[in-house]
């Protein structure tokens, strides 16, 4: 390149030329030409290999979000049998059959509150192990047989 004004080279020197916009942009197009969008790609993938510590993490996301979901539920529910007096009909009906004596049956909530804080989180930890063991299950299994396939598309169809 051969040197412009000021040692700058000729490139540099004066408007840059761009390529303009039509100026009717869309009217100018053939209407006999129609833009083709392409259609979605799919593709068959195999899966071979589930990590385990990934397992470990999401299943013990999902069994503690179960837990606590069941945990404030099953107050809901107890507040509304016990405004509603079905607790008390339950209590009369187990004396009824004579499993205990009259008046001496009764379903104490904030104990079986505490067995379900303590009994739950164990299920939860107890739930967890047996997915990360289902899931090195499968690793074994799919390196004897190759996998799972799955197809996979890249757009909705």
């Amino acid at each position: 390149m051969s040197p412009g004004a000021g040692g700058v080279p000729a490139r540099a020197v004066g408007p840059q030329m761009t390529t303009p916009e039509p100026p009717l942009e869309d009217w100018l197009r053939d209407p006999d030409f129609e833009v083709v969008k392409p259609r979605p790609g799919r593709r068959t993938v195999t899966l071979r290999h589930i990590d385990l510590w990934s397992a470990l993490k999401v299943s013990l996301a999902l069994y503690f979000s179960v837990f606590v979901v069941f945990l404030v539920g099953a107050i809901l529910l107890w507040f509304g049998a016990r405004s509603a007096g079905l607790i008390d009909n339950i209590e009369m009906f187990v004396e009824d059959l004579g499993f205990a004596g009259e008046g001496t049956y009764q379903l104490k909530g904030p104990e079986i509150l505490k067995m379900t804080a303590v009994i739950g989180p164990i299920v939860v930890v107890l739930g967890a192990l047996a997915t990360v063991a289902g899931v090195a299950v499968f690793n074994g299994m799919a390196r004897l047989f190759g996998g799972v396939e799955l197809t996979v598309s890249d757009g909705a169809e």
